[in-house]
């Protein structure tokens, strides 16, 4: 099996010598294991192109029962940030995507969502607002969000507002710090009373308020 798709790695794991073992959420296939060997060499011309947060133009193959093989890749966007605070809320959102998405299942409105979101991530100055609505977006396609009947109107309110407007309009939203920690009260509640499939999410919500 021969395929060309883009893709933003989750994960990279040391294999051997040279190579590396990548948890990817690809584009065609949502979340695949991949191995991209000789990577870590010096002369790897695939090695700036599979790093964290990255999304690349990949050629994959496949073996029946084996992991995907990348064979090329190409950078299609750069993420870059020192900042702390920055790379907590891509790692926070990195745990979501991990726990809560099977592998192998396209998820075209998520991987879109999840690319958005990385792209204003570096320069973005409400983080706080940013995680909380590709929280509620991404949990909402999962049909963990439908219920807001029991939520105050001001909040029920907000969440529709995050749920219907792109990033960009969110984000001009002004800092309201009350309707931010309801917000992430909710989003935590939710997360603790999924599956346990999703378990290990609630730590990223962890600090919130």
């Amino acid at each position: 099996m021969e395929l060309k798709t883009s893709g933003i790695v989750l994960k990279k794991q040391n294999f051997g010598e040279a190579d590396r073992i990548l948890r990817i959420f690809s584009q065609e296939l949502g979340i695949i294991s991949a191995i991209a060997k000789g990577v870590k060499k010096i002369t790897s011309k695939k090695g700036g192109c599979l790093e964290l947060f990255c999304e690349s133009n990949l050629r994959l193959y496949r073996r029946k029962g084996e992991l995907f093989l990348i064979t090329d890749a190409a950078t299609k966007k750069n993420f870059e940030s020192k900042d702390l605070e920055v790379l907590k809320t891509a790692y926070a959102a990195n745990e979501l995507l991990l726990n809560i998405a099977p592998p192998e299942k396209e998820l075209p409105k998520i991987y879109k969502i999840f690319a958005d979101f990385l792209a204003l991530l570096p320069t973005a100055k409400k983080l706080q607002l940013l995680k909380i609505a590709f929280f509620a977006k991404t949990l909402n396609i999962f049909g963990f969000l439908e219920d807001s009947a029991s939520m105050p109107e001001r909040e029920r309110k907000f969440f529709k507002f995050i749920l219907h407007s792109d990033f960009t309009e969110i984000l001009k939203l002004a800092a309201d710090p009350e309707i931010f920690r309801a917000a992430e009260n909710k989003l935590a509640e939710i997360l603790e009373n999924v599956s346990e499939k999703i378990s290990k999410v609630s730590a990223a919500t962890q600090g919130w308020s």
